[in-house]
């Protein structure tokens, strides 16, 4: 099932699932995915009695394509996601850049979030340091590439059939993909949150709901240690791996994905103050 929600700034698509009177979870895509990367997780947890949506973020798939490279600032990236919400509380899951929206809107709008859940992404503040590595650097090249105008559109809409299928993502995957990809928008991410700096729009801030890291052991562009957030930013958190996956980690693994984010989510239930 589909639904519009309109920001005030945007119009967001949405794939939902589950009765809306259950506890809301929201699923957040990152590079270059729509909300259909979750198809094989949202119906499994709506059986599990909760209620699901997961946006094509904007600039992506049937959702608003703004102009400019500061639409997407994740700032408003993370504002998206808290109109999504509305005036509940949800549980957030985000893969991918859609990680550090996870991160940006339990530090920006720590009211509407219950648990945060990260799959195969990076803390904003751990990413920075890492930057300073070669070995990260070096495996995070195309952040660089990104900046440039006009030829990453160009290089990006002729090479990411190729590119999906190298990286490892099933061809169930790579047409929904390449289908709701439009690449301005999707290179602009990278571009605003470079110019955006970590610190200088984010406002970085503690998190201290109950975070989760899911890790597939098999990943190819970030090293493991990026797998642990810094202790001084999030209070409570606890790292898991899954063997024989990499960073499309719910889609090689997806039971055991939604397992563990669900004992996550009862996890952040038992923390409530009683």
């Amino acid at each position: 099932m589909e639904v519009s929600i309109d920001t005030g700034q945007v119009r967001l698509r949405c794939i939902q699932a589950g009765n809306p009177d259950h506890p809301l979870v929201v699923f957040l895509h990152g590079f270059p995915a729509c909300a259909k990367t979750w198809k094989r997780i949202l119906p499994e947890v709506a059986k599990a009695g909760f209620h699901c949506m997961a946006p094509d973020q904007r600039g992506y798939g049937e959702s608003s394509t703004p102009p400019n490279v500061a639409d997407y600032s994740v700032v408003k990236l993370a504002a998206d996601v808290a109109a999504i919400i509305g005036d509940k509380k949800a549980h957030v899951v985000g893969h991918d850049f859609g990680g550090g929206v996870a991160w940006a809107t339990a530090m920006m709008h720590p009211d509407r979030v219950r648990t945060v859940s990260i799959l195969n992404a990076v803390h904003p503040v751990g990413f920075e340091q890492a930057m300073k590595r070669w070995s990260q650097l070096k495996n995070s090249w195309y952040v660089f590439f990104f900046q440039l105008p006009w030829v990453p559109e160009w290089w990006l809409a002729r090479n990411i059939r190729r590119l999906l299928k190298e990286d490892g993502v099933a061809d169930e995957y790579v047409d929904d993909f390449v289908h709701a990809l439009h690449a301005k928008p999707a290179i602009d991410w990278y571009r605003a949150s470079f110019r955006d700096g970590i610190r200088k729009r984010l406002k970085v801030s503690k998190v201290e709901h109950p975070a989760l890291v899911v890790w597939g052991e098999a990943e190819r562009h970030l090293e493991r240690d990026l797998s642990i957030p810094p202790k001084e930013w999030v209070t409570n958190a606890r790292t898991e791996y899954v063997q024989n996956a990499g960073h499309w980690v719910h889609h090689d693994s997806p039971d055991r994905v939604t397992e563990l984010i669900l004992t996550h989510f009862q996890r952040g239930l038992d923390e409530l103050p009683k």
